[in-house]
């Protein structure tokens, strides 16, 4: 057997299995460790470890840098990446133009926006995949596809207090901590700084998490996260003047068992190779980073410019 087949058969025993089950068969039965895997599992894919691919556990850790040069942050975001790609492609971009539907028209696609119709040759599906059987004419309905709800805040903070790091976690609580969006300034005094928190609700079945998310209020969101980050600031609640609240239903995919190897996600992750749509969200991975988004949309970019010749 080849070393590349070897590799493919493991990768796949992998995924059929949970990274908590993988983390115990393998005898990894301390606490903090199975705590921050645990976190780990939260953090990048909004599930337990008991409801994540293996495979995807074990990815978190092995496709990173021994040695990580420190993060590139804004105030903003990614919403400053996001704003840089726009001036560039300005002329080509059409903002303020829901799509309400996509149809045959021919051999080609119509898609019908809130000014006017485009027809096109190809057409380029980044929205989360299950909405896609809503929007496009005779789409299959996705099958086996996991997305967890979360909560993100952006808490205004006066006199921040120094001891903050970039990204900062509390032991054992049940959110993911916060990142401090001013954290590259080059102010040597800082009075006013905005944190973000994030929350993802693993903890039952997505949808009886979003049905909570949907019942919890403004009041019930803010008093959780204060209570959360007052173990580790005591008087968090005299230096927060603002909190924004963001409750996302279906944040981003989740890796279950089995989901990474299935048919279903490779028929979605292969098609328009017919001449249809083109499928390019981050959940075709398994799960919803940067770097998984921008590559499922340059490989959909460059498959529709093979197909018509413009390689």
């Amino acid at each position: 057997m080849s070393s590349s087949r070897s590799a493919l058969l493991k990768s796949a025993a992998l995924d059929r299995v949970s990274m908590q089950a993988w983390m115990a068969a393998n005898k990894f039965t301390s606490p903090y460790l199975n705590w921050y895997v645990n976190y780990a599992c939260r953090d990048d894919y909004g599930a337990l470890a008991r409801d994540t691919s293996a495979w995807a556990g074990v990815h978190y850790f092995a496709s990173r840098e021994p040695e990580e040069k420190g993060p590139l942050t804004w105030p903003e975001g990614n919403g400053w990446i996001a704003r840089q790609l726009i001036e560039r492609l300005k002329p080509w971009i059409r903002t303020s133009s829901p799509v309400h539907s996509i149809t045959r028209e021919g051999r080609r696609w119509r898609v019908r926006t809130e000014g006017s119709d485009v027809i096109a040759e190809r057409v380029i599906f980044a929205a989360p995949t299950f909405t896609a059987a809503y929007v496009i004419e005779g789409a299959p309905r996705v099958e086996g596809f996991v997305y967890s709800p979360w909560v993100t805040a952006n808490l205004t903070i006066e006199h921040p207090p120094e001891e903050s790091a970039w990204d900062n976690v509390i032991y054992d609580s049940p959110a993911l901590g916060y990142v401090v969006a001013t954290h590259m300034t080059l102010s040597s005094v800082v009075e006013r700084s905005v944190w973000t928190f994030y929350w993802a609700l693993a903890e039952g079945a997505p949808a009886e998490m979003r049905t909570k998310l949907l019942e919890r209020d403004w009041t019930w969101w803010r008093e959780a996260i204060l209570n959360d980050l007052a173990r580790a600031h005591a008087d968090i609640r005299e230096r927060v003047s603002r909190i924004d609240v963001m409750r996302i239903g279906h944040a981003m995919a989740r890796p279950v068992p089995g989901f990474l190897g299935s048919e279903r996600r490779r028929e979605f992750a292969e098609a328009g190779r017919d001449g249809g749509i083109l499928y390019a969200n981050s959940d075709l991975s398994g799960f919803s980073i940067f770097e998984e988004a921008q590559y499922r949309g340059v490989a959909a970019a460059d498959r529709a410019m093979r197909d018509l010749g413009r390689a």
